[in-house]
């Protein structure tokens, strides 16, 4: 109900009808797009797996086994200073043939022992003056030598580098261990920059120069400095040829491919020691490890060891990348494999970093990564040459020089063995915080005790750390 005063009730409008719809011409119905006229996916650069894969199986495993090959005499080279700079029992050299041990003592001052309990033997390098135990003098007409183990004739011997004179045997092992530094340092960063394959034949041919010049060193100051030289070159061919090694193989293949390496130089150490009981000269020695590898500069000729794959793909060279398309299309298994269209697309241009040093100590996660890694390198590098030059036990006694070769020669090998079979299986952090913690232990007990030498320890942590630094290497880029 409503009342008389209240206006009448309106009834909403009703909506507004559509505004009269404009003629339009007949539209051509288009056809479904077809894949064809869709636009192409931007092109991808190809992945160092399909280079790899691009040699072919057969080809991957022989570069491989090329690149295992060299260190069979790399390890005449890096593993001769305890046969080279092995001193042996000496005296001062006396008027006349080989004199009788009553002459020894009579003209040759009595040592005592340094520990208690030992009875002493005569002086080395001191003996009586004019025949009367009155006066003692330094050595006078040279050092007569008693070569009972290791090579009749080395450094040591040939230049009376005992007594006085022995202080050149320490300062050779050092700068030995400095040219091997220089060598990781300079060549390893001319592997990045020339090239794996570059890098490789100037190192090759740097060893066979400065062996032939070791060889040949007229006197200890030339003999060092030509070691360190030599030192630098076979350390540059054993670095390119471990990353080139580990570039040539997919990630399953990496650690059987180190691990065969390993045991190739454990092998050339052990055909080291025969060929010194062969030839018992130190010249002999190191030209026996030089010669055969101008053999390896055959590497250069065109299709015998191509450069890296993933070099090429990192370093976007397009022009070498195109010798990987012509292999692929000469074999048809590989032309038919549609895995391997992606060399036929061009790469991204500027589409991967460049590194350099400044940004890799700007990166927080790898300069943490590179000072654990490179520590622990430091200490088992270390530890390593202690064990090498180690020459006595608790007793003081010389333990036989073989037995300790050859000791330490087969705990590498059995390191190498025992990575095999455990680093897959228990990860890498893992078993390289085993084997540091086995290495402290083994050197308190020889620090304690010196009876044994304990190097398996050491050489399974180095050998670990190289394969996790070139991974974590690989992972970065």
């Amino acid at each position: 109900m409503t009342s008389p005063d209240s206006p009448p009730l309106v009834s909403p409008s009703p909506c507004p009808a559509p505004p009269p719809s404009l003629p339009s011409s007949p539209l051509p119905t288009s056809p479904a797009p077809s894949s064809s006229s869709l636009p192409a996916p931007p092109s991808l650069p190809p992945t160092g797996e399909v280079m790899v894969l691009a040699l072919g199986r057969k080809k991957q495993r022989v570069l491989i086994a090329l690149s295992i090959l060299p260190n069979l005499f790399l390890a005449f080279l890096l593993s001769s200073d305890p046969l080279i700079t092995l001193s042996p029992p000496h005296h001062c050299r006396l008027p006349g043939p080989s004199p009788a041990p009553e002459v020894l003592n009579a003209s040759l001052p009595w040592e005592k022992g340094v520990r208690p309990g030992e009875t002493g033997s005569p002086s080395q390098c001191k003996q009586y003056a004019n025949s009367s135990q009155s006066a003692v003098v330094d050595c006078e007409g040279g050092w007569d030598y008693n070569v009972t183990e290791g090579l009749k004739n080395n450094i040591v011997t040939e230049w009376d580098l005992v007594c006085a004179q022995y202080w050149l045997v320490p300062v050779e092992e050092v700068c030995f261990i400095l040219g091997v530094l220089m060598g990781c340092l300079g060549l390893g960063y001319a592997a990045d920059r020339l090239g794996r394959s570059k890098t490789l034949l100037i190192s090759l041919t740097l060893s066979v120069v400065f062996g032939v010049l070791v060889c040949v060193s007229p006197y200890p100051s030339i003999f060092i400095v030509m070691r360190f030289c030599l030192a630098a070159a076979s350390a540059g061919v054993y670095l390119t040829l471990y990353i080139t090694r580990l570039e040539l193989c997919e990630p399953s293949l990496r650690l059987v491919a180190t691990m065969l390496a390993g045991l190739m130089t454990v092998a050339g150490e052990l055909l080291l020691l025969a060929v010194a009981l062969g030839c018992q000269s130190w010249r002999g020695l190191l030209g026996a490890g030089a010669a055969p590898l101008t053999l390896f500069l055959s590497y250069g000729i065109p299709g015998v060891f191509p450069e890296s794959p993933r070099w090429l793909l990192l370093t976007e060279r397009s022009a070498d990348m195109n010798a990987f398309n012509e292999r692929r299309n000469s074999n048809r298994d590989l032309r038919d494999d549609e895995s391997f269209t992606e060399l036929d697309s061009e790469p991204v241009p500027s589409s991967r970093p460049h590194l350099s040093f400044p940004e890799l100590f700007h990166s927080k996660n790898i300069w943490k990564n590179l000072c654990v890694l490179g520590f622990t390198s430091f200490i088992s590098h270390g530890i390593s040459h202690c064990y090498s030059s180690f020459r006595g036990d608790v007793r003081g006694t010389a333990p036989s020089f073989y037995w300790t070769y050859l000791l330490s020669v087969s705990a590498g090998g059995g390191a190498w063995l025992l990575l095999w079979a455990t680093v897959d299986r228990c990860g890498r952090r893992g078993i390289l915080l085993l084997f540091m913690t086995m290495t402290g232990l083994a050197s308190l007990i020889l620090l304690g005790l010196m009876e044994c030498k304990l190097a398996l320890e050491g050489s399974g942590e180095l050998r670990l750390a190289f394969l996790h630094k070139y991974e974590l290497r690989q992972e970065t880029l």
